[in-house]
């Protein structure tokens, strides 16, 4: 029963002057934010292309440190965890 009364509200609300007014609104609003939404979309894939870059150049970093660890506890130049005070 109460869909009813709210579907009754909604048709009135949309013919009176208030749900005139948001549907002009709403038809003038939709072509203009396409291009702002164009620009935003443009600096969203930017910058994702650069956390691409960051986040390859942290792995390559991490990637070298890796190996340099192996590689200085290879020679012993690391003590063993065992071997602390």
């Amino acid at each position: 029963m109460e869909w009813i009364f709210m579907a009754v509200a909604l048709v009135i609300v949309a013919r009176s002057n208030l749900g005139t007014a948001l549907a002009e609104r709403i038809r003038q609003r939709s072509p203009a934010t396409a291009p702002r939404f164009e620009e935003f979309a443009m600096q969203v894939t930017e910058d994702v292309r650069l956390l691409r870059e960051e986040v390859t150049e942290l792995a390559e970093r991490v990637d070298f440190t890796e190996r340099a660890l192996t590689a200085m506890r290879r020679n012993d130049a690391l003590p063993d965890g065992e071997s602390r005070m």
